[in-house]
């Protein structure tokens, strides 16, 4: 079983938006429909390393779901995108830490939306 995370894309106009606010944040979260599923069921997340991983993958998949001409568009989806779906990925990175293994703990995949 894979856990995972799904990442989506926020409307044009939100991440407009939030250009003028300055940094990222959860409350701004609008999603435009677009998303990619990025799988950390494979990562021992207890460990450094494999955390740079599941950051790499999420990153490659802002980038996708935040495709734009607009680059001001696109930097503030992508670092809305990655900002929404921290809480999950530092919940999964301490229950891994903590030794608890939540695939075996539940039959249902832990899904975080991710978006900008």
């Amino acid at each position: 079983m894979f856990a995972s995370f799904k990442i989506a894309a926020v409307a044009a106009a939100s991440a407009t938006l939030a250009l003028g606010a300055g940094a990222a944040s959860a409350e701004d979260f609008v999603s435009n429909g677009r998303t990619m599923e990025v799988r950390h069921g494979d990562l021992d997340l207890s460990k450094a390393d494999q955390q740079a991983v599941l950051r790499s993958r999420i990153a490659r998949a802002a980038s996708r779901v935040c495709m734009s001409t607009d680059l001001s568009a696109y930097t503030a989806c992508r670092s809305k995108a990655i900002a929404h779906v921290q809480p999950g990925m530092k919940a999964a990175i301490a229950r891994a830490d903590s030794g608890e293994r939540y695939a075996e703990a539940r039959p249902v995949e832990p899904r975080a939306v991710v978006g900008n």
